[in-house]
């Protein structure tokens, strides 16, 4: 080929070029318009900061009120009890709340969600000094043959109902999440006190550890040994509005 026929080829390439880089810019502009237009929807719609912080979940009810208020985690206590070679021996400890929120509307218990720190299991009818079987006994608390606490670090009491038995005293229908597996539970709680800045109840509560495959894996005899029935005593305080 001659140098002319090269040119022709130049020449006609040109406007080839010149549209493609026009038409990229074009793209590029309407996209950036486009991410703007996402961006200002996305900011009205869940009201992000320029910081873009979001609020981390809590144990809140997605519906707050004047009338729900937060458990103090360090002033509310429970203490648990398992018995053994049918109720003549017995251990006994306690447990930690994590967090939660009880919902009290005329001196009555509306709803609440307490979640437990499982990994605060704690032995205390054992004493210290003897520690070889405190230690054991807490391992085979937290491991794969009791509450595998590795697996499942907390459990949860759910309030779904309450009715009114009279003298501050109500019955309550909920649900109990242990080791993944959630069942139905009734227990009484007793209102000893309600303000609008502090409340305390108190509940006894008893359930059988088979239900929720609370055992020891494998091993008939070693579960006839230790009891069915684990007894829990809450003392909940609950302090301030969570609005």
């Amino acid at each position: 080929m001659n140098a002319q026929h090269f040119g022709g080829i130049e020449a006609s390439m040109k406007p080839i070029h010149y549209l493609t880089i026009v038409g990229t810019l074009t793209a590029i502009a309407r996209f950036g318009s486009f991410q703007r237009e996402v961006g200002r929807q996305l900011e009205s719609r869940y009201r992000i900061s320029p910081t873009h912080t979001v609020a981390t979940r809590t144990a809140l009810p997605p519906s707050l009120n004047s009338d729900t208020a937060r458990v103090d985690t360090a002033a509310t206590e429970i203490r648990w009890k398992g018995t053994k070679f049918g109720k003549r021996g017995a251990h006994a400890g306690t447990l930690r709340v994590r967090s939660g929120w009880i919902d009290v509307r005329g001196m009555q218990p509306r709803s609440g969600r307490i979640l437990l720190d499982m990994r605060s299991i704690a032995v205390t009818d054992i004493p210290r000094s003897d520690m070889v079987p405190r230690r054991k006994l807490l391992e085979h608390l937290v491991g794969e043959e009791f509450f595998a606490v590795s697996r499942f670090p907390t459990a949860e009491f759910t309030i779904d109902r309450a009715v009114d038995l009279g003298a501050n005293v109500f019955r309550v229908n909920g649900r109990l999440t242990l080791r993944g597996v959630t069942k139905p539970v009734t227990f009484d709680m007793t209102l000893w006190s309600y303000e609008p800045t502090a409340l305390r109840a108190t509940a006894q509560l008893t359930f059988n550890r088979m239900d929720w495959g609370v055992a020891f894996r494998g091993s008939r005899l070693t579960n006839d040994l230790v009891d069915d029935d684990v007894q829990l005593e809450i003392d909940i305080t609950a302090r301030g509005s969570a609005s």
